[in-house]
């Protein structure tokens, strides 16, 4: 059987999660979902980056230790999660023993490889995002970008990685695609930000930071986030202690993050890769954020979107299609509630949902719910190119435009309907009436096998109900077998007039 590890990044457990972890969660989960379909191992990895100073500072305000914080932070996500309905293989967090153990082991392994060196450093370090930063990047007012605070002037001893040993290995591996980036625009970005990037600090005093994992051989230091953070990936497959999971799923396929963290995984945790000498990545792909009305979303404003929220009021099926409907690879995309709504209707409902309890309904009338006989599609050709273009737009990072052609597919059965018209063969006893409901069978067959990607819970239900589950596929050649029975499924998307609520 062929595998594939999907990640998302390990959120920082200083909040509860928003729709933004949400969103790269539910996103993770479809293509988890979208290999299964084609009978591949998909291993989805999800969890939470638990030490630092914002977590321990957090924890103090709280009047708790920082355990007691991220265990907190902890059940937000799980609530958030089994919400939006996604179903991750493994959860790790940076407190798990195994982790611990195994990124001490790490960094013995970079460290022996002469790629960790202490040195003492002074320079601007911004608390917001717990990251050094040169006065460059600083925004006119003299502040860290995105968090409006200015940074601290610090120097101290630190443990530092050779990231410049690296710097032009990383961007040949970047500049000839062998880890291939998602929107491609993003390389001349990662290689900009590589002109500029000195060696980095790998580890904090441990008076300054007084939570983390300790340095291997060194109390006085805790390990910074990059080495911790970063080595999930490997440590939740037991790298480097057991190798079995390791040598199965390794590589990751792809690592999905929000656009303001792919410097950290299209450059430091390649060059971290090479150190190791462990195979690369194969994928990362970075969506960006959401804006809600096209305003960026602030708790000022009062407009941020509630994730589990927006299930309670909608479902996790609308919610995430909602979402990937909108997605535009590597570019903020606007959500809001007027087009969601919209969608619902004229798409899951109309285009999709009225479809499906249509075409079954007629079917249980004219043929008490039986598959007559075997024909030749009239829309072949559409069947072959959905089947066969879908799995190429996913593998480009091209969701959108997935849903969109199953949305066209979908719409060339309701034409296909309304051109036939079965309820007039049936009147006039018209032997074509079978060839018809075949055709129109065939491709609900196929509406519902792909809707399994984005709306796995209501076509999942659909399919049990309708007794279609045991023939879905993505393989153009899987046809509906003649004779079987087939019963009209629940309304999966019933009209709502939202005015009204």
């Amino acid at each position: 059987m062929s595998h594939k590890f999907l990640t998302t990044p390990i959120y920082y457990a200083n909040a509860k999660p928003h729709v933004g972890a949400a969103f790269t969660n539910l996103l993770t989960d479809t293509y988890a979902r979208f290999y299964r379909l084609q009978n591949i191992e998909a291993y989805f990895l999800t969890g939470l980056d638990e030490h630092g100073s914002k977590v321990y500072e957090k924890a103090e305000s709280f009047g708790k230790n920082p355990q007691e914080h991220v265990d907190q932070i902890n059940e937000y996500f799980l609530e958030m999660e089994n919400a939006i309905a996604v179903n991750p293989t493994q959860r790790i967090r940076t407190t798990d023993v195994e982790h611990k153990g195994r990124v001490q082991k790490i960094w013995q392994k970079l460290f022996e490889k002469g790629d960790i060196y202490k040195a003492s450093y002074e320079g601007l370090y911004c608390m917001g995002s717990e990251s050094f930063i040169l006065e460059k990047d600083l925004d006119e007012n003299g502040n860290c970008p995105g968090y409006n605070v200015p940074p601290k002037k610090v120097s101290e001893e630190n443990y530092f990685f050779k990231l410049t040993k690296y710097k032009d290995q990383v961007r040949e591996i970047l500049t000839s695609g062998k880890v291939q980036v998602f929107p491609s625009f993003r390389v001349k970005e990662l290689c900009n930000m590589l002109d500029d990037l000195e060696d980095i600090s790998f580890s904090r005093p441990k008076d300054s930071v007084k939570w983390g994992i300790p340095v291997p051989n060194d109390e006085s230091q805790l390990m910074y986030v990059w080495c911790d953070a970063l080595c999930n990936y490997v440590t939740a497959l037991g790298y480097p202690d057991e190798q079995a999971d390791f040598a199965t799923f390794w590589p990751a396929s792809w690592h999905f993050m929000a656009k303001e963290i792919i410097k950290f995984h299209a450059i430091f945790w390649l060059a971290m890769c090479l150190s190791l000498e462990i195979p690369l990545p194969e994928k990362i792909a970075a969506h960006g954020h959401i804006t809600v009305d096209g305003v960026k979303m602030s708790k000022s404003l009062g407009n941020v979107i509630d994730p589990i929220a927006m299930v309670q009021k909608y479902s996790s099926d609308v919610l995430r299609f909602g979402l990937l409907r909108e997605m535009h690879p590597g570019d903020d995309f606007d959500f809001s509630e007027t087009r969601l709504q919209e969608s619902y209707n004229a798409e899951l409902g109309g285009k999709f949902g009225n479809l499906v309890s249509r075409v079954l309904a007629m079917n249980t009338k004219y043929f008490e719910g039986r598959v007559q006989d075997q024909f030749e599609l009239d829309f072949e050709a559409e069947k072959t190119h959905l089947l066969n273009e879908l799995p190429a737009l996913m593998e480009k990072f091209e969701v959108r435009k997935a849903i969109e052609l199953w949305l066209k597919f979908c719409q060339t059965l309701n034409q296909y309907v309304e051109e036939q018209k079965p309820w007039a063969l049936a009147k006039a006893e018209d032997p074509k009436l079978a060839k018809v409901m075949y055709n129109l069978l065939e491709g609900v067959r196929v509406a519902l096998s792909v809707a399994q990607i984005w709306l796995p819970e209501s076509s999942d239900k659909a399919l049990a109900e309708s007794g279609l589950k045991p023939h879905v596929s993505l393989d153009p050649s899987v046809t509906l077998p003649v004779g079987i029975e087939l019963l009209k499924p629940s309304i999966m998307f019933e009209r709502k007039d939202f005015t009204e609520e």
